[in-house]
């Protein structure tokens, strides 16, 4: 995939029309390793683990820095998966009142429609093992509860 193929648009029933570089994700400090919550997981008898995991992601996803000391640890990016939660660059993009419904639009034809309050749970991976999803990509939607993936996302469409 090219660059420019790499990119995710938000638009549909919003006050902006959002456009999402997955590429920087890396060095976003709201970035989740999936790798080790997953391994927290198995390792976790109940699901309440899972659900305060979610309500953490998207308390730190709320916070807004003004800093800008990038800090990475090389072997975990190049070895780990990651994602970002959904929901700060969907606040961004001022979903209107009357926004019901989110659908994730792949770029092999493929839609998964979501009510917007689970939506807004979403996680978008943007790594596998430290590269980028250039073959199912340019990002995965991960829902809480869902069996599987939603792949190959360009677009998320505000209804």
């Amino acid at each position: 995939m090219s660059q420019q193929e790499m990119i995710v648009i938000i638009s549909g029933n919003t006050g902006y029309k959002i456009t999402l570089d997955p590429g920087s994700f890396i060095f976003d400090k709201r970035k989740v390793n999936l790798d080790a919550e997953s391994q927290e997981a198995a390792q976790e008898p109940s699901g309440q683990i899972s659900g305060e995991a979610w309500d953490l992601h998207r308390k730190q996803g709320m916070k807004v820095r003004n800093e800008n000391d990038v800090k990475v640890n090389r072997q975990e990016m190049q070895n780990s998966s990651f994602g970002i939660p959904l929901l700060p660059f969907l606040n961004n993009a001022a979903p209107d009142e009357s926004a019901r419904s989110i659908v994730f639009s792949g770029e092999n034809g493929e839609l998964a429609e979501y009510p917007i309050e689970e939506a807004r749970q979403a996680i978008l991976k943007f790594s596998e093992k430290g590269k980028p999803l250039n073959e199912t990509g340019p990002v995965h939607v991960l829902m809480p509860g869902a069996d599987k993936p939603v792949t190959h996302v360009v677009e998320i469409v505000v209804i």
